[in-house]
């Protein structure tokens, strides 16, 4: 039988398992083997996506493209067009960082929006990053890059003060568009602040990032009621450049899945292994790459349930070779294989 025969047979079965295990999410074994959303109002979408990314089987996973804010469909289309499949999951941008006016801004999120809710129509995942520039500054990514000693992080997570109501409207800003996607009953994977153990963004570093993270949790969640939210706490890999996890983690209670950033090919063991841990049984995942994992990475580390290749780099780092020989593995999960499971 022809190699391609054999992927087809085989991801048909994959199909199949996984249209069985949602036709029957209902019962109470599949829902024991997922930890339930910490938003107790999440969605009934939002559930059940966070209960199939729990059963991705392991050594499987579901491939992932970012795309950037100005052009929210430019890498996952290249992707397709080089290797035949679309990602899983679609990864997308909400963060200013070109100096746009306020017009250009909303504009290009709404055309974000627009594609995340026909991405979910058509069967995959979406995934939101936010490059959030310092409340009060230009959006630009100088903005976000800005240093920001501890004393003056304080600041924007206080209360009362002038900075702390600068954030509030910029988190008040970015809950438009996703109230939208929210009453299109378009789950998300909201990735807010992250690589927080590294010091290149303002939030990074910060002895009470916790706090940060609550203050967007408890206005998404119990002001705006942005039920369809899954929240991905996204750290850099605890490589030479960053803190080890555990020094900022907003606690296992306001995190729904947990990715780590990992780059130039540095797949080491104890990146994965740290995260499991942590995780507490949630998924994990790979939130950015440059170099797609291998299939030795893949066996060895064969509880991610999804990568996330980052924009440009997808062609970048990868050849054309690389790029088809991954998507069309029969461990890989496009976006058709998720077609059916999550209706």
């Amino acid at each position: 039988m022809k190699s391609h025969s054999i992927r087809f047979w085989l991801q048909k079965v994959l199909l199949l398992l996984l249209v069985l295990l949602f036709s029957v999410s209902q019962q109470s074994f599949i829902i024991a083997d997922a930890a339930p959303p910490v938003n107790p109002q999440a969605s009934a979408k939002a559930r059940q996506l966070l209960t199939y990314l729990s059963n991705v089987p392991e050594g499987t996973l579901i491939s992932g493209q970012h795309d950037y804010l100005e052009a929210p469909d430019e890498q996952n289309n290249k992707l397709q067009q080089i290797s035949g499949q679309y990602a899983g999951l679609h990864g997308y941008e909400f963060g200013g960082l070109a100096n746009q006016s306020h017009a250009a801004l909303q504009e290009q999120r709404q055309r974000v929006v627009d594609s995340a809710i026909q991405w979910s129509q058509s069967g995959g995942i979406v995934a939101i990053t936010f490059h959030q520039a310092l409340p009060g500054k230009p959006k630009t990514w100088k903005n976000v890059q800005t240093k920001l000693s501890q004393a003056e992080f304080n600041h924007y997570i206080t209360p009362g003060t002038p900075q702390y109501r600068q954030l509030i409207a910029d988190i008040d800003e970015i809950a438009l568009s996703l109230k939208t996607l929210r009453d299109a009953d378009v789950p998300v994977l909201w990735r807010p602040y992250h690589e927080m153990n590294g010091s290149w963004f303002w939030w990074g570093n910060k002895q009470n990032y916790a706090k940060l993270w609550n203050v967007m949790y408890d206005r998404f969640v119990n002001v705006h009621h942005l039920d369809n939210l899954l929240w991905v706490w996204s750290p850099n890999a605890p490589n030479a450049y960053s803190t080890p996890y555990n020094g900022t983690f907003p606690g296992i209670n306001r995190v729904d899945i947990l990715a780590a950033d990992i780059y130039n090919n540095d797949y080491k063991a104890s990146y994965y292994t740290g995260l499991l841990k942590l995780a507490q049984g949630k998924p994990i995942g790979i939130g950015e790459s440059n170099i797609l994992p291998s299939a030795n990475v893949l066996k060895n580390q064969p509880t991610w349930a999804y990568a996330m290749t980052w924009g440009k780099e997808l062609s970048t780092t990868n050849s054309q070779s690389a790029i088809r020989t991954f998507m069309n593995q029969n461990n890989i999960i496009t976006r058709d294989l998720l077609n059916e499971a999550l209706r």
